[in-house]
């Protein structure tokens, strides 16, 4: 099966630019988070190395460009997407199972849209707009917003990480340019 549309990654797209600067500061508040913590193994794989190595491959793959671009988003959404399935099993079931089917949603279409296979990126606006927004005007404000006991803003950080990573790959997914074959 052959590719159906050209897609670049414009290196200074103000969309491209954002998405770096979201996904870098998602990686730096997980570290700021994470690293003064006493954690066992599992904990230090799947809430810091996991979406810290993601991050960096998104970053490295968008600042060499050229050839490097794709293959370095597409192992970030990879490291992204091992990340985010694992956290789902600390969700209740329900949860966990739309949650999952989400996951390998983003996996699916955000790789065979980078890759050129699907018509429109058109699709990867609801399926990173929707989720983010859910998160911060549904979940988190009952999580944190309005939390009895009031939660710290430093107990925040995990969360916000995770909705700069959406914020990211929504703006990133904006910035992509397609062109027919």
């Amino acid at each position: 099966m052959k590719p159906i549309l050209r897609v670049t990654i414009p290196r200074r797209h103000p969309g491209v630019v954002l998405s770096c600067v979201l996904m870098g500061t998602a990686a730096l508040l997980r570290l700021a988070y994470y690293l003064p913590r006493r954690m066992d193994a599992f904990t230090l794989w799947v809430q810091l190395l996991l979406p810290v190595l993601a991050a960096c491959a998104f970053l490295a793959g968008l600042a060499k460009q050229g050839k490097w671009a794709k293959p370095g988003v597409l192992a970030a959404l990879v490291l992204g997407v091992a990340f985010f399935l694992t956290k789902a099993f600390t969700f209740t079931p329900i949860h966990q199972v739309l949650c999952t089917i989400l996951y390998l949603a983003v996996l699916v279409l955000f790789s065979t849209t980078l890759l050129g296979f699907l018509p429109t990126k058109k699709l990867l606006y609801p399926l990173f707009g929707l989720p983010l927004i859910y998160h911060i005007f549904v979940e988190d404000t009952r999580k944190y917003f309005f939390a009895e006991p009031p939660v710290p803003v430093w107990d925040w950080m995990p969360e916000i990480s995770v909705l700069y990573i959406m914020a990211g790959l929504l703006s990133l997914s904006i910035a992509l340019e397609t062109d027919p074959i």
